[in-house]
C-alpha cells in the first residue's frame, strides 16, 4: 500500500490531514502541488483498498477520491468507510470527469459523497472546497476542545460548591420564608425537592402545611411557646426537631431552625429546614456494628452468612446456579512475625479495598475471620464466569501492597464452590470453598473448584481455563501445518493454520479439547489474535525463503460481533508481516454465517482484500441466500461427505452437486478429508478445486512443513517473492 503524509510539525492540536485516493500516481502528484499552498498534510492511497486500511489507521478532515478505480470504485469504497462509525461522517469528495451524468450524481451521493471536483481540475475550485471542509474540520476541534473546557468548567464549579457546602454546614438543606401572618411566601430549590410542592401549591398556604398532622395539635396552641414561632413571636434560639410531611403525605424526621428578618416595614419568618432520616438511620446503624468487622470494614461472617441463605433461596426459586468464593491471603502468620502484627493488620486492610474495587456493587466481599475473605457473587454464576472473577481477584495481588513504607508482596489462593451442586447449605458451601482453597494452595494452581468425584467437568473446566490463560503468555500454543493442493498442477498452493497447545502436564492438546472452552471465555480474543500473527509471521518467512503460499485461519465466531477487533487484528498483522490482499484466508462455519452482525465484519475484510471461506461445507444450517448475499470467496466441504466417495453413491452426488453449485456462483472449493489415490481421482473428474487431507500427510510443525513443501512430490513451486504489500 502505498502511503506518505507531509511532514509538519503541528502546535496544540494535530493539523488535519487529507486523503488523496488514485490510483493513477500522475494524477495524485499533480493534486498534491495544487494543494500545497494550503500547507496541510496530504496522505495518499493507491487503490480502494488502500483507502480503507488508512482509514482504520487515522482520522481524515476529508477524503479526495478517484471514481473510476480497479478491483475497487470509488463508490464501494465510499461505502465501505461509512460503514465504520469513526468514519461515518468524514467528507468525500469525487475527483471524475463523469459525474456530470444525472444517474451517477445520485449513484454517488447515494454511496456517501458530500461534493464532485470535475476533471481537468482547476486549481482554484480544488483549494476553495478543501478550505471550506478542512475549516470545517478544524472548526469540529475546536468546539470539542471547548466542550472539553467547559466539562472541566462544570467539574471546578462543582468542587467549589462542595467547599462552600463544608463550609457553611449550619445551613439547612431547605429554605421556607412566612410573612408576618405566617403564610409561605417562597421556598428554595432544596425545599421544593424536600417537600415535592411547586411554588405556586404552597404560596399563601400556613407554614404548619410542611409539618405532619399529628404535630398540628401543638403547633396551633398558642400557649406552646415552642410554635409561636409560627407567627413570627418569641423563636427559639436552639433548632428543633419535629416531623415533616411531604405534598404525598409521607412524613419523615426533620429538624428546623427559624430565625426572622426585616426588610423595610416588613418582618419575615425563615424556616431552615432539613431530613434528618440520614443522621437517624446512622445512629442505628451504629446498632448493627456486630455484623460488620472491625479492622477492615467488610461485613463479618454472619452478615456475609445472611447474604448467602437470601442468595440460596433467589437462585432455589430461580433454578440458577450461585457461586461462592473463599479466598486466603498466603503466609500472613509470617509477616505478623517478622513485620509485626500492625502490618498485618495493615496489609489485610489494603486486600479488601482491592478486593472492593474490583468486584461489583451487587457483589458482596466479607471477612470470614484470620486471613480468609468471602465472595458471594450475584446472579447466575457459571465456571466460565467464575473464572474470569477469580482471575481478576488474582490479579489485584500483582502489585506489592504499600504499608507503613514496606512494599510487601502477598499471594492468594482461591476456591470456589458452586450452589446446588456442591451444597444447599451456607455451611456446606464455604466449607467446600474452603477445601477447594486448600487444594488451590497445595498444588499451586492458586484457583481450584471443590471436587467430590475425581471426573467433575466443572473442576476440569476452570483449571482448564486457568491454565490456557496462563499458558498463551508463556507460548505454550503451536501452530501445525496442512497443505492445501491445487488438482490441476497436483502442487501445493497453501497451507492451513492448526493450533495445538504444548500443555505442562497433559502433552499435546488437540483443539477440540480446548477450542470450545476458550469460545464461552474471554480467552477466545487473545488466542486467535496469537494465532493470525504467528500464522502471518510463518507465512512472511515462507515467501521470504520463495514458497508463495495462502494461509487459512479458522476464525470463532465471537471475533464476528459488531464491537469485534479482528479487522483491526488482521490490518495490523498483514501491515507488520507484509502479507498482500488475498493471501490470507479467514475460515469460519457455516453457523457463525447466520449471525447478523456478521456482513458487517465480512464486508469490510473482503474489502480489505482478505478472502473468506465456508468450512464443514453441508453440516450446518446454510443456503443460497446466505452464499449469495455475503462477500464468500471458497468454500470447504467437508470430510464426511469426502472420505467415502469411492463406496457411498450418496456422498458423491453430494460432492459434485457442492462443487457444481460453488462455481455458479463463482466461488472455489475445497475438499477436505482426502485419504485415497481413488478419492483424489474423482475429485478431479468432479472439478474440485483444491484439496487437503492425510493422503499428503498429517498436519506437522512449521520446521516438518518446510521439508514436506520442498521434498515432496506435491510440494510447492519456488517461485519470487510477490505477496509484500505495495
Amino acid at each position: 500500500m502505498a502511503q506518505t503524509a507531509t511532514e509538519t510539525e503541528p502546535a496544540g492540536p494535530p493539523a488535519p490531514t487529507i486523503l488523496l485516493v488514485d490510483d493513477n500516481a500522475a494524477k495524485r502528484l499533480a493534486v498534491r502541488a495544487m494543494l500545497a499552498p494550503l500547507g496541510h498534510a496530504v496522505s495518499e492511497a493507491d487503490s480502494g483498498r488502500a483507502a480503507l486500511r488508512a482509514v482504520l489507521q487515522q482520522t481524515f478532515a476529508m477524503i479526495l477520491m478517484d471514481v473510476r478505480m480497479p478491483s475497487l470504485d470509488g463508490y464501494e469504497t465510499a461505502k465501505l468507510i461509512r460503514r465504520r462509525s469513526q468514519s461515518a461522517l468524514t467528507p468525500i469528495i469525487f475527483v471524475t470527469a463523469f459525474g456530470r451524468d444525472e444517474t451517477e450524481t445520485n449513484t454517488a451521493y447515494a454511496s456517501g459523497a458530500v461534493d464532485f471536483i470535475f476533471n481537468p481540475i482547476h486549481p482554484d475550485v480544488l483549494r476553495a472546497k478543501v478550505t471550506a471542509f478542512v475549516n470545517l474540520f478544524v472548526q469540529s476541534q475546536e468546539l470539542q476542545e471547548s466542550l472539553q473546557s467547559i466539562t472541566a468548567l462544570n467539574v471546578a464549579l462543582r468542587e467549589s460548591e462542595v467547599r462552600a457546602r463544608a463550609v457553611l454546614q449550619h445551613v439547612a438543606d431547605g429554605i421556607v420564608t412566612a410573612g408576618e401572618g405566617g403564610l409561605i411566601q417562597s421556598l428554595n430549590r432544596s425545599a421544593r425537592r424536600l417537600f415535592g410542592y411547586r411554588d405556586e401549591e404552597v404560596i399563601g398556604q400556613p407554614l404548619k402545611l410542611i409539618v405532619a398532622p399529628s404535630h398540628h395539635d401543638e403547633f396551633s396552641h398558642p400557649a406552646h411557646a415552642r410554635w409561636s414561632l409560627m407567627t413570627a413571636k418569641d423563636m427559639p434560639a436552639e433548632p428543633i426537631d419535629t416531623v415533616g410531611c411531604r405534598k404525598d403525605g409521607s412524613c419523615f424526621p426533620m429538624e428546623m431552625d427559624m430565625s426572622q428578618m426585616r426588610v423595610g416595614e416588613q418582618t419575615f419568618t425563615i424556616a431552615c429546614v432539613r431530613d434528618i432520616s440520614g443522621r437517624k438511620a446512622y445512629t442505628e446503624a451504629l446498632e448493627q456494628r456486630i455484623l460488620h468487622d472491625k479492622l477492615t470494614g467488610l461485613p463479618n461472617r454472619v452478615l456475609f452468612g445472611d447474604r448467602m441463605d437470601q442468595a440460596i433461596a433467589a437462585a432455589d426459586r430461580a433454578g440458577e446456579p450461585r457461586g461462592v468464593l473463599v479466598v486466603a491471603l498466603d503466609k500472613l502468620g509470617e509477616i505478623n512475625e517478622t513485620l509485626g502484627h500492625h502490618t498485618g493488620d495493615g496489609v489485610l486492610r489494603a486486600v479488601a479495598e482491592r478486593l472492593r474495587d474490583v468486584l461489583r456493587d451487587s457483589d458482596t466481599v466479607g471477612r470470614l475471620g484470620g486471613d480468609e475473605f468471602g465472595i458471594l457473587l450475584s446472579g447466575a454464576t457459571d465456571v466460565a464466569r467464575a473464572a474470569t472473577i477469580a482471575w481478576k481477584l488474582r490479579d489485584v495481588f500483582q502489585d506489592p501492597f504499600q504499608i507503613d513504607g514496606h512494599g510487601i508482596d502477598v499471594q492468594a489462593s482461591i476456591g470456589i464452590a458452586f450452589f446446588p451442586r456442591h451444597g444447599h447449605t451456607i455451611d456446606d458451601l464455604l466449607r467446600r470453598a474452603d477445601v477447594a482453597m486448600h487444594e488451590a494452595r497445595r498444588s499451586g494452581a492458586g484457583i481450584a473448584v471443590f471436587v467430590a468425584d475425581p471426573e467433575d467437568q466443572t473442576a476440569h473446566r476452570l483449571k482448564l481455563l486457568s491454565d490456557l490463560r496462563d499458558g498463551i503468555p508463556r507460548n505454550e500454543l503451536v501452530l501445525h501445518y496442512q497443505p492445501k493442493i491445487d488438482l490441476a498442477t497436483r502442487r501445493t498452493v497453501g497451507v492451513e493454520a492448526l493450533v495445538r497447545w504444548r500443555h505442562s502436564r497433559d502433552g499435546l492438546l488437540m483443539p477440540a479439547q480446548f477450542i470450545p472452552e476458550a469460545e464461552h471465555s474471554t480467552l477466545i480474543e487473545p488466542l486467535t489474535n496469537w494465532v493470525i500473527n504467528e500464522a502471518l509471521c510463518q507465512q512472511r518467512q515462507w515467501i521470504d525463503a520463495g514458497l508463495d503460499l495462502t494461509m487459512a485461519v479458522n476464525i470463532s465466531p465471537r471475533s464476528l460481533t459488531m464491537r469485534s477487533d479482528l479487522p483491526d487484528v488482521v490490518a495490523k498483522g498483514t501491515d507488520t508481516w507484509g502479507i498482500a490482499p488475498g493471501r490470507l484466508i479467514l475460515e469460519l462455519t457455516e453457523s457463525a454465517i447466520i449471525d447478523a452482525n456478521v456482513p458487517d465484519v465480512l464486508g469490510l475484510l473482503h474489502a480489505m482484500g482478505e478472502r473468506i471461506a465456508v468450512d464443514d461445507f453441508g453440516t450446518g444450517h446454510s443456503s443460497l441466500v446466505y452464499l449469495q448475499r455475503l462477500p464468500i470467496d471458497e468454500i470447504k466441504v467437508d470430510r464426511t461427505f469426502v472420505r467415502h466417495l469411492a463406496s457411498v453413491p450418496g456422498d458423491a452426488v453430494i460432492a459434485r452437486s457442492t462443487i457444481d453449485l460453488a462455481h455458479n456462483l463463482g466461488l472455489t472449493v475445497v475438499a477436505e478429508g482426502v485419504e485415497d489415490e481413488v478419492a483424489l481421482a474423482m475429485l478431479g473428474e468432479q472439478g474440485c478445486d483444491t484439496v487437503q487431507g492425510y493422503f499428503f500427510g498429517l498436519p506437522c510443525a512449521a520446521a516438518e512443513m518446510t521439508r514436506w513443501l520442498t521434498e515432496s512430490p506435491f510440494g510447492a513451486d519456488p517461485q519470487p517473492s510477490s505477496a509484500t504489500v505495495e
